[in-house]
């Protein structure tokens, strides 16, 4: 009979906590009347900001619990920075925008916060079950966010499109994980990595294919080529502060996941799956950038945007080193600042009742809101990778780990396709300084917390570009071999 201690909670703390203020909207919601529901947020904030510092108080412990089933690293807790950052810059969009759009309730907060702790999860985690029922339970938890907007067909439309995706997906990584359990019979990566060290040649085949089955649930996750169809539909179809929570939040989780699989479960064989990674991050990237060259809509090419760089951070797995995988993770930290800054950008200027979000409606914006514009001149100068900004360093550190692989032609690609894309996010700049007044208002949602969501978006973004020292060392030191 297996029995837990106290003990066993330990490594979960931070999502115990992020439960109790989920709950506690809960209850909460059922005692306010509907104008005062503006409260369910500020909750959330609080809950997120207090299990923030709880992350940072246990940041440096290593603590498992539930037979290994949970465990919190260095790297688990740098993912929980990253995902609860996220969640706050989220919440602040959300909080004047969701009573705009009449869907201000408290399940709205609810689910996006059960969604977090199931992204918590998911990345502190070796066992394949724990990993299956946290990115079930995080899908679950975005097809709902993604289609909250009860009168809006396209994201309807979108939700649909990414419920059905998303559970073939599934059906790859659950068949995937049945086959590592019928070969090895066992679900721990741990275990895994011992027994397929000494395989012999059936079943280090046979795990190869488990492998790239498994795979197909995380490149959907990460909406990396060519599991990618859902993402520009999803973002473009999603209320702005869901497009901007699912472009960073589930990456990360996922991440980070798909490094603890291949570090330890896959790592003997590791020359094969980086060759695959290896096509697949090119691939990404070039389909990322080209396709995003064509777009109108500044948030369905924002989705591009993001498959492609889903596409750089494969080139720091690929490297598998060190450098490569602490690379990743900073990354995902800079992306916060300059993606989510761009997504409140496109939240300033949306229109209610209007769906999408075109690039043309930034015509004028630099010299009638300067600050505004500004702030976006940073984001798309980041996102291209522009010195002085925590694109650049990213992007330094990520091709600068496949150079210490020998992967020089990774590399090469990665920065030709750093140029490719700064002609579309120039281009955004061209149209807010270079192509005329608006032709009406450009900003209809000025709303004070999307204000400071942009503000912290253009200050981290420059920080952590002119000084990125203590985050880019975290990164480096969380996941070690």
């Amino acid at each position: 009979m297996i029995s837990y201690s106290l003990a066993d909670f330990k490594p979960i703390v931070p999502e115990l906590v992020l439960l109790f203020f989920t709950f506690l909207i809960l209850f909460v919601d059922f005692a306010i009347p509907k104008a005062k529901k503006k409260i369910n947020g500020f909750i959330a904030l609080i809950g997120v900001v207090i299990t923030f510092v709880v992350v940072l108080s246990l940041y440096g412990s290593s603590w498992t619990g539930f037979n290994d089933m949970i465990v919190f690293d260095k790297a688990s807790g740098f993912v929980n920075v990253v995902l609860l950052l996220t969640a706050f810059v989220a919440i602040l969009m959300s909080l004047d925008f969701i009573k705009r759009e009449e869907i201000n309730f408290g399940e709205y907060y609810e689910i996006l916060l059960f969604s977090l702790v199931a992204m918590q999860v998911f990345g502190s985690t070796y066992n394949l079950i724990v990993m299956f029922l946290a990115v079930e339970t995080l899908s679950i938890a975005m097809y709902i966010l993604t289609a909250i907007k009860r009168n809006g067909l396209r994201s309807t439309e979108a939700a649909m499109k990414y419920f059905i995706l998303g559970s073939f997906a599934s059906s790859f990584l659950i068949l995937g994980i049945a086959l590592i359990y019928g070969l090895f019979g066992t679900v721990d990566l741990l275990r895994t990595k011992e027994l397929l060290t000494g395989a012999d040649t059936l079943h280090t085949w046979i795990a190869i294919v488990s492998f790239v089955l498994i795979l197909v649930g995380f490149g959907f996750k990460i909406a990396a080529f060519p599991f990618h169809a859902w993402t520009p539909d999803v973002y473009e179809g999603a209320i702005t502060p869901i497009s901007a929570f699912m472009s960073i939040a589930p990456k990360a989780a996922s991440f980070m996941a798909l490094m603890r699989l291949l570090v330890v479960g896959m790592f003997p064989i590791q020359v094969e799956w980086t060759k695959l990674l290896w096509v697949i991050a090119v691939f990404t990237m070039f389909f990322g950038n080209l396709v995003a060259l064509w777009q109108k809509d500044l948030k369905r090419l924002l989705g591009y945007s993001s498959i492609a760089h889903a596409g750089y951070m494969l080139v720091g797995i690929t490297a598998a080193n060190s450098l490569g995988y602490g690379a990743v993770l900073f990354y995902l930290f800079g992306y916060i600042f300059m993606n989510l800054g761009a997504f409140s950008v496109a939240e300033y200027i949306s229109k209610k009742d209007v769906e999408g979000c075109l690039i043309d409606d930034l015509r004028g914006m630099g010299y009638k809101y300067p600050l505004t514009g500004a702030a976006m001149l940073i984001f798309m100068f980041s996102l291209a990778g522009v010195p002085p900004t925590v694109g650049f360093v990213g992007k330094y550190y990520l091709f600068s780990a496949a150079v210490k692989s020998h992967l020089y032609w990774l590399a090469v690609l990665g920065v030709i396709n750093s140029a490719i894309s700064a002609y579309f996010y120039l281009n955004i700049i061209v149209t807010m300084y270079m192509k005329g007044g608006a032709k009406e208002e450009v900003v209809s949602f000025p709303s004070p917390y999307l204000r400071a969501a942009i503000a912290i978006g253009a200050v981290g973004t420059i920080l952590f570009g002119v000084a990125p020292g203590s985050v880019l060392n975290a990164a480096l030191s969380s996941i070690v071999f």
